[in-house]
């Protein structure tokens, strides 16, 4: 049972914890006089791990919003590395189950009814429990097995008093820093707190359900329990109980025979059709809300976090894809910037060379997307994501935790499935044509003709101002910067190397004629300077980035 406190003393926690938080790693930049970066960039990947994991327990204690805060987190790889979101990700087992009688009080609070004469029976053990309700199974009047999922006591009115104290946090964060100027946190904060309150909506969440059931109405391989709408209200949702093994449950599923591989191909086409093809999906595809019935069947539950996707968008994201293909790199830039990815604030120059190195280490290899490592691709894209001036826009954020979520599941299942061959049925409906290898190379040979046609222009060009003294080259700014820090360094060492031999000369010579009184004092300045000097070895010159350098490595397969 979560923790009742008053609003006061829950908003004084919340703020609290996230000061401390926020100190945590503002404070780095003190020590960083005094330790060196080596010291503070080791230690802020520790607090990348405890302070994630302060925030999982103070989460777990008082429940409601920060759990869903938590979890929203855990899926935005352009805010946090990878330490974090493992931690946070815990979040998902860790909900603790309200007490029996506050749920009954729910039930009859919104049917004005006593439970008993609400349904013929309920189960006082939840199946499930998350940060906003709980499910238990019970029977109507006339037989129907049935899941009733309620929400907690009073959660609407922790999700404000919680919604509150993050809108102040974000409020004093925006006082005392420049985030905002790299992270949009108003729209963060307003992309979670419409789809928290959507998920408070129970009659909402079942249209929702009836939207994807209708969606597949021709596809008896995927079900949708039915809503009762007779027995749902506001705060209680009624649905037909379907029983199943958890999707992720391999060795379950295997004893009853089950085809995973089949499953796996089955559950990826779902969702590929859901986002290409009907541009509304089920958002929330963790282990807890996919079963898979006897007969092989997929069986899709809670519908509270969906997303919607228009036809234009789509469009798109597939001509993006092909885009990357072709290597197009300007073109894939372009999109991302009409997509709302790219932050205004980004290099187009930088992130050019940033896309192409991640692209060509992906598909540079002369092989089929299909025999890459899929694994490893979602890895380098978690880094690009959280390295580069990216954003994810609140249209996609849920997109990609989903997808991220799918993926895990679907190579559980079978470790061969093709994400490519899946698609690429839906992708010909979109685009009709437009992704066979005949207009890839057709697409190609336009752009090496109009190049051939181009080069010796661009030759005489580059010639001619040669020639005026007016070329100039571009040199990656990191590299740029490292060869800054390396000479600056080595002057500096210079330096201090010169003014220490000095002091200690003088020191030698005033002893030596005996004048120990000003001895003594350009002996504590020697020291003062050598001490300097081994500092400067180590300290660079200038301030790093807070987050480490881009590393995009491949192991191409022989």
């Amino acid at each position: 049972m979560m923790i009742k406190k008053s609003g006061f003393v829950r908003s004084f926690t919340i703020l609290r914890l996230f000061i401390g938080i926020f100190w945590s790693f503002y404070s780095l930049k003190y020590y960083r006089v005094f330790r060196g970066s080596s010291w503070v960039e080791a230690r802020r990947q520790e607090l990348y791990v405890s302070e994630a994991r302060r925030f999982r327990l103070t989460a777990v204690e008082l429940g409601g919003l920060l759990i869903k805060l938590g979890q929203f987190f855990s899926t935005r790889v352009d805010l946090l590395p990878k330490n974090s979101i493992q931690e946070l990700s815990g979040l998902q087992d860790e909900v603790r189950a309200e007490a029996f009688v506050d749920i009954r009080q729910v039930i009859e609070e919104d049917f004005q009814l006593p439970l008993e004469q609400v349904y013929k029976y309920i189960d006082p053990h939840p199946l499930a429990s998350a940060s906003l309700g709980q499910v238990h199974q019970g029977e109507l009047e006339d037989g129907s097995q049935i899941a009733i999922k309620v929400q907690r006591p009073n959660i609407d009115q922790l999700v404000n008093i919680d919604l509150g104290a993050i809108w102040r946090v974000i409020s004093l964060i925006k006082l005392f820093t420049d985030w905002n100027k790299f992270i949009d946190l108003d729209a963060i904060y307003k992309e979670f707190a419409v789809t928290i309150r959507a998920e408070l909506n129970y009659l909402q969440e079942g249209r929702n359900a009836e939207t994807v059931a209708a969606n597949f109405a021709d596809d008896s391989e995927i079900i949708i329990p039915r809503i009762f709408w007779e027995y749902t209200r506001a705060r209680v949702l009624t649905m037909e109980y379907l029983g199943g093994i958890k999707v992720n449950e391999i060795e379950h599923l295997q004893a009853a025979d089950v085809d995973c591989a089949r499953v796996a191909e089955k559950l990826l086409a779902a969702y590929v059709k859901q986002v290409l093809i009907d541009g509304f999906y089920h958002a929330d595809p963790h282990p807890g809300n996919l079963f898979v019935s006897e007969d092989g069947k997929i069986i899709m539950l809670d519908f509270g976090m969906v997303g919607s996707i228009t036809p234009a968008v789509r469009k798109t994201l597939v001509e993006m894809s092909l885009a990357l293909v072709s290597r197009d790199f300007t073109q894939v830039v372009s999109y991302l910037v009409k997509l709302g990815f790219i932050r205004s604030n980004a290099e187009s120059d930088a992130l050019l060379r940033a896309i192409s190195v991640f692209v060509e280490g992906f598909l540079g290899n002369g092989e089929e997307l299909t025999d890459t490592d899929f694994s490893g691709f979602l890895k380098d894209l978690e880094v690009l994501l959280y390295e580069q001036p990216f954003q994810i826009p609140a249209n996609y954020t849920f997109l990609g935790r989903a997808l991220g979520t799918l993926y895990g599941i679907c190579v559980g299942l079978n470790p061969q499935i093709s994400f490519i061959d899946v698609s690429r049925p839906y992708v010909d409906e979109i685009v009709p044509g437009k992704n066979s290898i005949f207009t890839l190379i057709k697409d190609q040979s336009k752009r090496l003709g109009k190049s051939l046609i181009q080069l010796p222009t661009l030759a005489e060009s580059v010639l001619v101002k040669a020639e005026r003294g007016d070329l100039s080259i571009n040199v990656p700014l990191r590299s740029l910067n490292d060869s800054l820090d390396n000479n600056t360094r080595a002057i500096r060492m210079v330096a201090w190397a010169i003014m220490w031999g000095v002091a200690l000369l003088a020191t030698v010579m005033l002893l030596i004629n005996g004048w120990e009184k000003y001895a003594k004092w350009t002996g504590i300045f020697a020291i003062i300077v050598f001490l300097l000097f081994l500092k400067n070895t180590t300290t660079p010159s200038r301030r790093r980035a807070p987050h480490p350098p881009v590393l995009i490595k491949r192991d191409n397969k022989s």
